[in-house]
Order: structure tokens, then sequence, then C-alpha cells
């Protein structure tokens, strides 16, 4: 898979699609918080398209920025955001209509999650119980959400280009205001059921800040999913979770051997 280096620049970032319409160039990246996605196969990049940061990812950032807990409206909740990281990224199909010229469906600023998830493994708490806490919990909810630093996934705060004006003179300036996710889905690794045929029509993707806890084991802390109300270990493979962000594009058909990297950048 081919490695990439992509330029950000916050002040004079534009769709490279000349045909996205100023009304949806001004939805994506109109926003106090944006960004966008370049998303690679084996053969290199496949397409570039802008995310929304949703207001379930405001608000989860609101608490963040405070360290306050508060209220919450997307979706209604009085629960404590604070303790909540983005960790996880999901991927699906419903990111896209099936017309004769096909249209993207989304994303909205008040979407809750993905329109129809996809699945990336069969996966229980049994197959990883000899795997130490740092290595365990690669998926939750069944295999819906799959953690971003697996399979050399990574995520940094990377520097980015500015321009301000000092006394009509233009001067640049780096900072490191650009937080980026790299995500990797291995070959074969989508699950299907038995009774499905054909690729998988990937179309639309999501990150997803999980609640954490600290665990102690062996007299070593790990930060992990916390557990949900049951107050079981399993629990934390069903941990509470919120939409930070979402994106949709056409549809990109992924057969068994196709691999795919999705680099996810945050402007702050």
């Amino acid at each position: 898979m081919l490695n990439i280096h992509k330029h950000v620049d916050e002040k004079s970032l534009a769709p490279t699609d000349t045909t996205i319409s100023k009304a949806d160039y001004k939805k994506h990246y109109d926003k106090p918080v944006r960004g966008y996605v370049v998303i690679s196969d084996q053969d290199g990049t496949v397409l570039e398209t802008p995310n929304l940061v949703l207001l379930s990812g405001r608000e989860f950032l609101a608490q963040k920025l405070a360290d306050m807990s508060g209220l919450a409206l997307q979706p209604a909740s009085d629960k404590d955001l604070t303790n909540f990281k983005v960790r996880y990224f999901g991927v699906g199909i419903g990111g896209a209509d099936s017309a004769e010229q096909p249209n993207k469906v989304g994303p909205f600023d008040n979407d809750l999650d993905l329109r129809i998830s996809g699945k990336f493994a069969d996966v229980t708490m049994d197959t990883e119980e000899t795997l130490n806490y740092n290595q365990r919990y690669q998926y939750l909810h069944n295999g819906i959400l799959k953690k971003i630093q697996s399979d050399q996934g990574n995520i940094e705060v990377i520097k980015e280009d500015h321009s301000i004006v000092v006394d009509g003179v233009e001067v640049p300036i780096q900072a490191y205001t650009t937080v980026k996710y790299t995500m990797n889905i291995r070959a074969n690794e989508l699950y299907k059921e038995p009774q499905e045929q054909g690729p998988f029509a990937f179309n639309e993707a999501a990150l997803y800040a999980v609640e954490y806890a600290d665990k102690i084991s062996g007299g070593v802390t790990y930060n992990v999913p916390a557990m949900t109300e049951a107050g079981t270990e399993p629990s934390r493979y069903v941990a509470n979770y919120r939409t930070f962000a979402r994106f949709t594009c056409l549809t990109k058909w992924l057969e068994e051997r196709d691999s795919l990297r999705i680099e996810w950048y945050i402007l702050v």
C-alpha cells in the first residue's frame, strides 16, 4: 500500500472536485471544526472528500474543552462526555443511492451514525483472552467499530502552515493544529454473512468517540473502553459511544483482495 504525504492548509483549503457546488462547499468547510479525508487503495489515491464534524461530535468537543460534563441533545442525554475519546471508526454502505446517475446521501449535521453500518469481523472476548489490555478491544459492538490504532493505524497531531498579516506584511507561521487519523482496512477483513454475495459497497465512514476508563490488572493501569451499566468485563465490548464525524462518497466496490487506507484530517 502506498504511503501518502498530503499538505494541509486550513486557510486556503478548497475541494479538488471541480463539480462541487458552492452550497456543498459551505456546508462542509464553513464550520468551526472541519477537515477532509484521503482514501487510498493498493494502487494509489482513490478519492478525496470533505468530512462533516457532526453536532454530536461538537457537543463532545465542548465538554472536552471545558473539562466539564453537561447536557447533550444529539442524541438527547445527560451523559458525561469528558471521558470519551475518538479511538474507533466504522464504514458502511448507506452513503450513496443506487440511481442510474448515483448521488451521495449526506452527511448532515444531525446524523447520529452511519446509515447502514458494515461489519469488520466476527469476534468475541474468547479470541482475545491471551492478549494484554493494550492489545484488546480491536473491535467493538460485534465488529462494527474498529480501533483506529490497530493494523498500523495511527493518531497524530501534525503541523499546518498558517499565514497571518502583521502591519500589512504576510507572515508564514507553522503550528500543530491538525489531527490526522490513519486507519487501515485489511484485505478480507470486512465481514460478510454466509448468504451475502459480491463485494462490499463502501461509500461512508465515521469516527467514533468511545467512553474510556482505567482498568488495573497485575498492578498495571490500562485505559480501555469503559464497562456499561451492566458492569461486567464483556460489557466493555459494547461500550458507550457517539459519532464524532462522518463522510460519504460514491460507491467504491471492495473485492475480497482489496485493502483500503483512510487518512482523516481534522483542522482546528
